[in-house]
């Protein structure tokens, strides 16, 4: 498609945005559980399933259906016969992918609303009874897959359309949901009556501008590269350039680890199980042989050719940790798990990783911190400090560990910063003239101590301290994200999380005084477009 036949179509459907509006007074009927109240005569079990490229919302929980009548040769004479509402199945499946299925009765659909009760943030569908995604029919008796669901931003618009990637949930049904994919090994009827729109580009307009970078890393020739969504690394060059390396699936990654070995220099996992590998010079990116490994999410990988490598493996609320001695076709083995919360995925972050000089480590939000050893292959626990919650964490380059914690009450809800230089044996609390601690302290390689603080009811804004926090001066605003990275050229990266929609990576050459914009997923084009609209 032409560049300009492709503005055309964004154009045509950035029409819609998140509003704060979840509640209503309009009564609708839940679509029953398929597995727990079998199809009625009359009805289908529906799946269909959903891709956000957006930090916003980590997946809907409801989807808002409309059946209807069109009595008859007036297209318009649309008549809403009720209205339904399907329901997310696996909650704890994947961090941006959700599964929805439930029975139906036959008839007519079109969407009206994408739901997340977490955000209170819903996506409206449906213009003027005739929505981008079109009409899908339900035949009594036959299942119906509608496939994959793609929402990404546009600035400050919210774009949806149906995946040309992802056009069945078989495979989704029968790795993660097996009770539902029975229920739909039967051939497949009904469905989306018409092919999608032309101008339904927006799968391909969000794999041009994936949101979100973690587990930044640097590799050691200087280049930089970060896990993000939609089966994307973001891969910048020591000029500062950042380009897009992308496997075959639209899981999100979740992390990247860089490697030296001879036909890889990045490893990336992430959701579904993603194990891939960057072969030096390659555009994309490559499976590498699971082995056994079960099935479930890969939130980390660390090791080496020399002690194997290890992975940590999310399945619902259990997070186990493997180790193989070989990466392709692995023969992984459990050194270790914990149970977590059903809610992984949810607002409040639970889990982190990192690696230390001999191993690796852990910590769930309310500790204690686990630390593993390469050589013994012992776990050693060390508490958090003042035994508080962990807000966030970050792991400088010359191995200073920093937390921001809460403990609870109003009289710390603002939290604080401590610094461990001993792999968290113990603790420096951050001292300074803030109410407000709002990210960990990162060391630059000069000793420079950042984080982002401020006053109760003030602007909170980045700070920077030269003699180890005795005094500290605010650094401009220019660019500035919720994260940062040091890089060994002496320069600093700083990156948000896309919360806005808008995601945004800076760097800085003078200790974050000044900064460039090197990445943003905001479309300058776009908006020249609508002003050139007035």
């Amino acid at each position: 498609m032409k560049q300009n036949t492709f503005a055309r179509a964004v154009r045509l459907i950035a029409t819609l945005a998140l509003a704060v509006a979840v509640s209503g007074c309009v009564t609708k009927t839940i679509a029953t559980d398929p597995t727990k109240a079998p199809a009625t005569q009359g009805q289908s079990p529906v799946v269909l399933s959903t891709t956000s490229n957006t930090a916003e919302v980590r997946g809907f929980d409801t989807i808002r259906l409309v059946r209807f009548s069109e009595p008859g040769e007036n297209p318009l004479a649309v008549v809403t016969i009720d209205t339904y509402e399907l329901r997310r199945v696996a909650p704890g499946m994947a961090r941006d992918t959700a599964l929805f299925v439930g029975n139906l009765p036959a008839g007519k659909y079109y969407i009206t609303d994408l739901v997340d009760a977490r955000s209170n943030l819903k996506l409206n569908v449906s213009r003027a009874r005739h929505d981008t995604l079109g009409v899908f029919a339900v035949t009594a008796g036959a299942p119906v897959d509608l496939g994959r669901l793609i929402v990404t931003p546009l600035n400050t618009k919210v774009l949806h359309g149906r995946s040309r990637l992802v056009q069945s949930n078989a495979e989704l049904l029968k790795r993660y949901s097996p009770e539902y994919a029975r229920l739909f090994t039967v051939p497949v009827q009904g469905g989306w009556t018409k092919p999608p729109l032309e101008t339904d580009r927006v799968e391909e307009y969000a794999l041009t501008r994936p949101v979100g970078a973690d587990c930044m890393s640097e590799l050691d020739d200087g280049r930089v590269a970060a896990a993000s969504r939609l089966g994307s690394v973001l891969l910048r060059d020591r000029g500062g350039r950042w380009n897009i390396v992308r496997g075959p699936g639209i899981e999100s990654l979740l992390c990247v680890l860089p490697v030296t070995l001879p036909d890889a220099d990045l490893l990336a996992v992430g959701e579904f199980g993603a194990l891939l590998k960057h072969v030096p010079g390659a555009t994309t990116l490559t499976p590498v042989d699971r082995g056994n490994l079960p099935l479930g999410n890969l939130m980390r990988i660390y090791g080496n050719p020399n002690v194997g490598w290890y992975v940590a493996h999310q399945d619902g609320d259990r997070l186990t940790f493997f180790h193989s001695r070989r990466l392709e076709g692995g023969d992984w083995q459990s050194v270790g798990s914990e149970s977590v919360k059903a809610a992984f995925w949810g607002g409040e972050k639970q889990f982190f990783m990192w690696p230390t000089p001999t191993g690796f480590a852990y910590s769930l939000y309310k500790g204690p911190m686990h630390f593993y050893e390469y050589a013994t292959g012992a776990w050693t626990k060390r508490p958090l400090p003042e035994s508080r919650r962990i807000v966030d964490l970050f792991v400088s380059p010359n191995n200073v560990l920093s937390v921001e914690t809460i403990k609870g009450g109003m009289a710390k809800a603002f939290g604080a910063v401590h610094v461990s230089r001993d792999d968290g044996r113990t603790w420096t609390a951050v001292e300074g003239p803030f109410k407000v601690m709002r990210s960990p302290a990162v060391e630059l390689a000069d000793g420079t101590l950042l984080l982002y603080a401020g006053e109760v009811f003030g602007k909170v804004q980045l700070q920077a301290s030269g003699d180890g926090g005795k005094t500290w001066k605010a650094r401009p605003e220019n660019g500035q994200g919720g994260q940062m990275l040091p890089l060994n050229s002496g320069g600093l990266l700083a990156y948000d999380r896309g919360y806005t929609g808008v995601f945004s990576i800076h760097s800085s050459k003078d200790g974050a005084q000044t900064w460039t914009q090197e990445y943003t997923t905001f479309d300058s084009k776009f908006l020249e477009m609508l002003s050139g609209q007035k």
